[in-house]
Parts: C-alpha cells; structure tokens; sequence
C-alpha cells in the first residue's frame, strides 16, 4: 500500500480485546474514508470482523458518514454497539466518581414544577441466569457527552419539561452502585414520566457507553449492544475542515 495513509484509532469496548490494543495506527489505502478504514480494519484483524461491521467511525464528537474524507495522520474512534474506563471528557455529564443527586437536584430546582422524576441505575445481583459481582463501565468521552446534551434537550423539547439532566458513571463499580442517574423536572407529572423514559431509552440506544460485566465464576463479557446509527452525509463543518481556507 505505497500510496496509504495512517490513521490513529481509538478502540472501544469489546474492540479493544478483539484487537488488542486501546489505540493503534492503521494504514489505509485510497479512497481514504471512513467505509475503506473498516474495510482494512476487518482484513487485518478478522477476530473483529463481525462487530467492525457494526461499527461507527467518529473524529471528535462527531460521527462520520461513510464517505467523508480522511487525512494522513487523523485521529478516529470506532465505536462498537454501545450498551449503554476511559477518562470522561465532560464531567458534567459523564465521571469516574461516585454520582451525586444532591448536585442534580440542585442544578434543576424550579419552583415553577410540581412533578419531580429521578431515575437511578444500579448493578444489579443477576444477569440473564449469571451471578454478576461488578460492571466495568467505559466511555468514549467526547461523543457521549455532546449525545448526553443532545437528549437532555430533546427531552426537555418533545414534553415541555423545564430541565433534564442525566449523569453517567465510568470505571469499575460494584454491586448496588448508582452508574446512571436521570432528573426530569416539569409543571406536570405526566410531562415528567414522558421525558424521564424518552431520556432513559435514548441514552441506552444512542451514547457512547460500554458494559463489561464480571460474574462470580470469574468470567466476564461485554453486554450485547445498539448499533450507532450512522450519518448520511459529512456535517457542513467537516467538508469546511477538508476543504481548508478559502482564499
């Protein structure tokens, strides 16, 4: 591949055991998009090639269309069906400590709503027949944050609710741990409940969030996951970037 270029990849929940590594630099032959990555991803490391299939390439906080185009040397995070650690990059949505509601309920006091909904996530005792001991939760900070934001938004939009604010955990928790925590507010409990369930089923579909969950028999494995949805076109911003200055 005299004329490839490198990509630096980012790998993330059950990639990074199938390829062996959390980062690694990968050679890409033309045409230098996200669609040939997979494909030259798939070819060296076969072991991964069924869930590379249903991988999203991200750069930053943006995911990519299958055909926008890469630059030697850029930095790209494939994200596998997230089921939904690395370092968080936005704490006020996503950390490595313990969750705090107190902070939540804080940030959301409104003395115009009369309906509060908070919904907390533990690691719970039994999994599909398995005795389970701990989760490992890890995250690719930058796209689950911003995806975070985005259904807070969406919730508050879609029913008129006057703040949605969800937390997530990364790392290693044990058993009864709160790993998730969702805190909707509104004048109305219905409006609540509607955004408090959008807000929970939206995070588990679509944030960038890896469960590696450990059973007492020592074993361990990566929960079955939801495909990232991929975009259709690179963001006006992206081909700006590819483009470079106009003169």
């Amino acid at each position: 591949m005299s004329d490839a270029i490198t990509v630096n990849l980012e790998c993330f929940g059950e990639l990074e055991a199938r390829m062996g590594a959390a980062a690694l630099a990968l050679p890409v032959s033309a045409p230098y998009t996200p669609a040939q990555l997979i494909a030259e991803a798939q070819r060296q490391f076969p072991g991964a090639a069924d869930l590379l299939s249903r991988t999203a390439c991200a750069r930053g906080d943006t995911l990519l269309a299958a055909d926008t185009p890469l630059a030697d040397g850029d930095q790209v995070a494939l994200i596998p069906p997230v089921s939904g650690g690395q370092p968080p990059a936005d704490t006020a949505h996503l950390t490595a400590e313990p969750l705090d509601l107190d902070a939540l309920m804080a940030e959301t006091d409104n003395p115009e709503c009369g309906a509060l909904v908070v919904f907390g996530g533990t690691v719970r005792l039994n999994n599909a027949g398995r005795e389970v001991t701990s989760m490992d939760y890890s995250a690719y900070g930058p796209l689950a944050a911003r995806t975070l934001a985005d259904i807070e938004a969406e919730a508050i939009e879609k029913f008129q609710a006057h703040a949605c604010r969800i937390q997530h955990r990364t790392g290693r928790l044990g058993l009864g741990e709160v790993s998730v925590y969702v805190v909707v507010r509104a004048v109305h409990r219905e409006a609540a409940f509607e955004a408090a369930r959008y807000a929970l089923e939206e995070l588990k579909a679509r944030v960038a969030v890896w469960k590696n969950e450990y059973y007492a028999d020592g074993s361990s494995a990566y929960l079955e996951g939801t495909e990232v949805p991929q975009p259709e076109r690179p963001r006006a911003a992206d081909n700006a970037r590819e483009q470079g200055p106009q003169s």
